[in-house]
């Protein structure tokens, strides 16, 4: 596996943790909404920078060398 196909599926495990995060947290404000009178905002869909904030933090974990 190339560097860049490393990085690609760092990037990709980063959207599947905030799209994972995204479905919880909306998931709960909908059943909140649904079953009480104040009604909660939902969650803002994952950004591309969030996203990529997430990659370079794990590729940081994963990284690091522990010593």
């Amino acid at each position: 596996m190339t560097p860049y196909e490393l990085r690609f599926n760092i990037f990709q495990e980063a959207e599947a943790l905030a799209d994972r995060q995204y479905q919880s947290e909306y998931a709960a404000v909908a059943m909140w909404n649904e079953n009480n009178s104040e009604k909660r905002e939902y969650p803002k869909f994952p950004t591309f920078e969030y996203i990529k904030q997430l990659a370079e933090n794990i590729n940081n974990f994963v990284s690091s060398s522990s010593k």
